[in-house]
């Protein structure tokens, strides 16, 4: 299946959004310091790209951690997150692998957990917005799976047969894993802040997995 590359065009609202905070800046009174120490959980879609993106449909993700501020008066800080991510097998991943195993295939998934440690740098734009860039380093780990879905049908019957969710063949890799991008913070008045992100992310297996996670998430 071909993918529109369209995650670019996230990047552009989260400049704006983040650019508009000084004309309504007027309208706020400052809100306090951010907390060193947050906590945060987040979800959205994972966009697929690369040799992913031909293989497996956009899917989604979820994740969370914490984010370290040795002095909240300065932009730098310090992030460990976990996420999960799953995408579903297209059709055409599928009927090559029936061709090459020679046997019937339902359903693939791939499903990715990566651990990354990350460096923040924020940019106040107005009391309540703050640009980010960050990037990060950590391990990826990835499993594909090809399964029947052990539906059964004769001349007389179709339903439920044994052996439901059949594992037909699977893939296991865990690997050096990186990431860069970019999002917009939403402070509020107690120090917590909603948030949106967008970023590449990249696991180093034989044939690299891409993907592009767009992520909104609340940081307390």
């Amino acid at each position: 299946m071909k993918h529109m590359k369209w995650y670019p065009w996230i990047l552009a609202p989260l400049l704006l959004l983040g650019c508009a905070g000084p004309a309504l800046a007027q309208v706020y009174y400052q809100y306090p310091a951010v907390r060193p120490v947050q906590w945060f959980i987040d979800g959205g879609a994972s966009i697929t790209q690369g040799q992913a993106g031909a293989d497996f449909d956009n899917g989604w993700t979820v994740g969370t951690g914490v984010m370290f501020r040795p002095n909240p008066a300065q932009p730098f800080a310090l992030r460990f997150e976990l996420n999960y991510a799953r995408s579903e097998a297209t059709n055409q991943f599928i009927a090559l692998n029936e061709a090459a195993t020679n046997t019937p295939i339902d359903n693939g998934s791939l499903q990715t957990i990566t651990g990354f440690l990350d460096g923040v740098v924020e940019a106040p734009v107005s009391p309540w917005a703050r640009l980010y860039a960050t990037a990060g380093v950590g391990l990826g780990y990835r499993r594909i799976e090809l399964t029947q879905n052990g539906f059964f049908c004769d001349v007389f019957f179709c339903g439920s047969g044994f052996g439901h969710d059949t594992l037909v063949a699977s893939s296991d890799s865990t690997r050096f894993a990186w990431n860069a991008g970019a999002g917009v913070n939403f402070v509020m008045p107690g120090g917590q802040a909603w948030f949106i992100e967008a970023r590449y992310e990249r696991i180093e297996t034989p044939t690299p997995t891409e993907f592009v996670p767009i992520r909104f998430g609340f940081r307390f």
